[in-house]
């Protein structure tokens, strides 16, 4: 229920963003194949001593070019990653998975689940600020995604862990593009969903220059 509920305000922050948002990048074009996960760079994960992640890596090169579209039209200079992914499980979350389940349980259960070859769909360039920081990146919609957050959050409570530790539906899936001091993110008060949309994004046979 929550799920479709969250489809909904999807729907109606697009429809919103077309209709009232002054920005428009209509000289962007992107190739849906430049997009595609890579399935030989699929997952990444990272264990530290205190931080840890699940992110699907993606083609660099194409939000490369969103990011260029960015600095020209909001007259920024961007710091950046020189890569682009999108989080499945933050190093904030999994502080709390930890106590139940290792990284290595969650890459296998992503592996299994074929996350490297996720679809996803690109819904809009969003941008969040705090003061004077901002934060610019694509909004992104991924079923699959979902659905493996769903199934660490039945392995961590299978394995002891409380239900209310892990929220697997508290998530905006995006690319970061870049950001102008830091990024910043949900723990900032930033919610990088369709929302918070300032240029809507179109594939490359439906951008008209």
């Amino acid at each position: 229920m929550r799920r479709t509920f969250h489809l909904a305000l999807i729907c109606l922050s697009l429809t919103a963003c077309a209709t009232s948002s002054p920005y428009k990048l209509s000289s962007l074009s992107y190739s849906e194949e430049e997009l595609k996960p890579k399935a030989t760079r699929g997952i990444a994960s990272v264990e530290h001593k205190e931080k840890s992640y699940l992110s699907l890596d993606l083609p660099y090169a194409a939000f490369e070019k969103m990011r260029h579209e960015v600095e020209k039209n909001q007259n920024v200079q961007l710091q950046h990653r020189g890569e682009a992914h999108i989080t499945v499980i933050s190093p904030v979350e999994f502080t709390k998975l930890k106590k139940r389940i290792s990284m290595k349980e969650i890459n296998a259960l992503a592996e299994r689940m074929d996350m490297a070859k996720s679809p996803y769909h690109l819904l809009c360039v969003g941008k969040g600020a705090v003061k004077e920081d901002a934060t610019y990146y694509a909004v992104v919609e991924s079923d699959r995604l979902f659905q493996i957050r769903k199934a660490v959050h039945v392995l961590y409570t299978q394995k002891g862990g409380k239900a209310e530790d892990f929220n697997p539906e508290q998530y905006y899936p995006h690319v970061t593009l870049g950001f102008t001091k830091k990024d910043l993110h949900l723990e900032d008060g930033v919610i990088k969903d369709a929302s918070s949309c300032i240029y809507s994004l179109r594939p490359s046979e439906s951008v008209k220059n």
